[in-house]
Order: C-alpha cells, then structure tokens, then sequence
C-alpha cells in the first residue's frame, strides 16, 4: 500500500513537471532544463513509472532561452494553443440558441465554466494570463496533480476523462501545424504518460 502511494505521489509530481512545461517559458524552466536536466528526469521517471520509452528529448530540445520562446510562440502561443475549449463544441446545451453553439475553436466552452466552478470552488486562484483561459493545459495538469494527491480515485478517473479526451487533437494540431518538434514530443509522451497512469492506478 505504501509503494502504491508512493507512486502516485510521484505521478502527480510527473504532471506537475508537465504543467511547467507547458507554460510561458521562463528563465527559471530554462535553467531547470539546462542545469538542472529537467527533461531528463522526467523521462527516466516515466520510463520508471510506467516503462514508456521515450525519444532522446535532447535531439529536439531547443538551444537557447530565446528559441524556446520562439517554439513557444509559434506553437503553444499561436498554431496549437492548448486549451480544451478550443477543441470540442462550444456547449452541449441543447437548450442554446447561439449559431456557434455546437462548433468549436471558441474559448470559454463548457469545460471552461466546470474548470472555474472548481477553482472557485476550492478557492484556488490562477495567474490573471490564465482567467480567460482557465481550461488551459498548464491548469488541468496542475489540477490533476493535486486530485492524484487528495481526492478519490474515481473523482481523479472522471476529471480525466472529461478534460483530458483531446490531447490527440491537440498533438495532431501541433504535427500538422507547426514545423516545431519539441512541444509535439512532449505532448506524445504525456498522452502516453495519462493513459499509463489511468490504467495503472485508478
């Protein structure tokens, strides 16, 4: 029992690495990554956890601060902006009448309004970058984190399947969108990263 703990402890530090990454990059992640061999460890830590070999990320890292805002911007920043919203229809009230109900590429969709009745539920705040985007990646993995960490393991298998189901979508956007590798093998390992852990501990 203790192991299996432990474990999850470690998962939900796993995806909280993640949710650094997928954040504006900073001088701080930049020397985690560079001094510190963030990628690294968070791929020996995947393979430990859950046998997913991985890429050599090195081959992909970017070589400087400034291209890794450069990756960013033309990525997570522009072609393929993580945020749920984005990538499933608006609503699924049947009860909207707005043209755009039912399509997508709109921001603050259902999941969006059940990302903030959490927050604030919880009381957590978000940095004021994220409070048009509270579905945003970076968020979500934050959040399953600490679920991992402090709620049940069916709250925990319900919040990821109801707002992790486009990540696919989201790693199609970026091969197809983007001449940049680096955020797409991030995003492969951490789709493979999600199925693992769902299978294995919940």
């Amino acid at each position: 029992m203790i192991e299996t703990i432990d474990k999850r402890t470690e998962s939900a530090q796993v995806f909280r690495v993640f949710a650094e990454i997928y954040k504006t990059p900073t001088l701080e992640i930049w020397k985690e990554i560079t001094q510190n061999d963030l990628l690294p460890k968070l791929r020996d830590a995947v393979q430990e956890l859950y046998q997913i070999k991985t890429t050599e990320w090195k081959d992909v890292q970017p070589d400087s601060y400034d291209q890794l805002i450069s990756s960013y911007m033309a990525t997570i920043g522009k072609a393929a902006i993580p945020v749920e919203s984005l990538y499933k229809p608006w609503t699924q009230d049947e009860t909207c009448t707005l043209a755009f109900a039912r399509e997508k590429g709109y921001l603050q969709g259902d999941s969006a309004l059940h990302i903030r009745f959490i927050l604030n539920e919880m009381q957590i705040s978000i940095p004021s970058e994220y409070e048009g985007t509270p579905d945003h990646l970076a968020i979500l993995l934050e959040l399953l984190a600490y679920f991992i960490e402090h709620a049940p393991k069916s709250f925990t298998a319900e919040f990821i399947g109801d707002h992790f189901d486009w990540l696919d979508n989201f790693a199609f956007k970026l091969e197809s969108n983007t001449g940049q590798t680096f955020y797409l093998e991030i995003t492969r390992v951490l789709i493979a990263t999600m199925k693992a852990f769902r299978s294995t501990y919940l």
